[in-house]
């Protein structure tokens, strides 16, 4: 009896035919030939994969399963011959069993587990029942032989009944489903049947015999050849499955943790939304805690024309004598520090001290020289610090800054 646990490193395949004799022979010639041991890094190695998942079995060894199928028919009312299959049996590991055992343990060792280290073993089984079914002709060859197989199979297990969806592909004269493939060999193209071709074989004398069976182009040999075919492509096509859906969920993963990075970050800090003027240019710093807030090359481009005019009513005793002259930077456009100005009008604050400096006004404000401005972004001059450009700071001192009406803007170099 088969040992009830499943190793997912085991991958079973079912030799099915009509004649238990033709089946031990086929699986006597894989067993001896070593195809039993397939190497997953080897047929992966397009994929530059070094390391494989721990849910991917470096080396898989295939488990295979001599079973005969023994077909019956009838008549109907009609006078129709009705065939149909009677039972699948199990031969032993190298057929020879003359009485065939059942194949419902090969199916209950894993639709019977119900402990969590069972349900867990199966889940990271790529290998899971029997998953692969050759039938090697010998009174199995037609559409309708194999779909009853097919239907037989599913019939061991309600859960793979449920899970497994029939799909039948004519032209390849295979059907297929999501928990198994089945596939029944071919003739060659001299002959019209699987039988005449076995029967050419049996006509052969020793010598062509051997000749056949070493280059498996005939007879056994071929079947052999077919059926291990049919193993390793499945093995390889379920790695690379699962190797695919493992760089997903690993790349899903990492995306996740983007994701929450973000979401969970705090505020933006200084260094993510402090703008950076040209330090090789005149540059303004806040008057209390020194920070750069804006250059040269962010203001207003061309700057405004001054006008001799006041829109204000209030006037000064002085009447237009305080006009003509700026006392805002007015900008270009809001910095990356003022929060977008999303609103029609607001004001301006220092990004580190909060001091507030201006204002903002989308529909426009007028500047102390009586000019108009739209859009008005203004910071008015007495709320920061001239800052001269860096090749300039060692005559300013070691912060750079210089204070408007200083005596080193009157200072004379010779």
């Amino acid at each position: 009896m088969m040992d009830e646990s499943i190793d997912k490193n085991i991958c079973r395949v079912a030799i099915i035919g009509a004649q238990r004799q033709r089946v031990a022979k086929v699986t006597s010639l894989l067993t001896s030939r070593n195809n039993s041991i397939i190497s997953t890094l080897e047929y992966l190695k397009d994929t530059n994969i070094t390391d494989l998942p721990k849910s991917i079995p470096q080396t898989v060894e295939i488990e295979y399963l001599p079973i005969v199928a023994t077909f019956d028919s009838y008549e109907d009312e009609h006078g129709n011959t009705v065939r149909y299959l009677v039972k699948l049996e199990y031969h032993g590991p190298n057929g020879t069993l003359i009485k065939g055992k059942s194949l419902a343990p090969f199916f209950d060792d894993v639709e019977t587990t119900t402990t969590d280290d069972k349900m867990e073993k199966d889940e990271v089984n790529l290998f899971p029942r029997i998953p692969v079914v050759a039938t090697i002709g010998c009174g199995v060859e037609t559409n309708d032989d194999v779909e009853k197989i097919q239907n037989f199979l599913e019939t061991l297990s309600s859960s793979c009944a449920a899970q497994l969806t029939k799909k039948k592909d004519v032209d390849e004269d295979t059907t297929q489903s999501s928990g198994m493939i089945i596939e029944c060999i071919k003739p060659n193209a001299e002959y019209t049947t699987m039988k005449e071709e076995n029967e050419a074989f049996r006509n052969m004398n020793e010598e062509d015999k051997k000749e056949s069976i070493s280059n498996g182009t005939i007879g056994p040999a071929k079947m052999a050849n077919f059926v291990y075919k049919i193993a390793t492509d499945t093995i390889i096509q379920r790695c690379a499955k699962e190797l695919k859906e493992y760089e997903q969920a690993k790349a899903a993963k990492v995306e996740a943790q983007v994701e929450a990075l973000i979401s969970n970050s705090i505020e933006p800090t200084q260094s993510s939304t402090q703008h950076i003027p040209n330090p090789e240019k005149t540059r303004y710093a806040c008057k209390r805690c020194r920070s750069v807030l804006f250059g040269v090359e962010d203001l207003e481009d061309p700057p405004h024309v001054q006008k001799q005019h006041n829109f204000q009513k209030k006037r000064h005793k002085s009447g237009y004598n305080n006009m003509g002259t700026c006392q805002n930077h007015c900008l270009a456009q809001p910095l990356p520090w003022m929060n977008g100005c999303n609103e029609m009008e607001g004001r301006i604050h220092c990004f580190k001290c909060n001091t507030k400096l201006g204002h903002y006004s989308w529909t426009g404000a007028q500047c102390s020289c009586g000019t108009w401005v739209t859009p008005a972004i203004m910071i008015p001059c007495s709320k920061v610090d001239e800052m001269g450009p860096q090749q300039h700071c060692a005559l300013t001192g070691s912060s750079g800054v210089m204070r408007i009406g200083s005596p080193l803007q009157n200072l004379t170099i010779e």
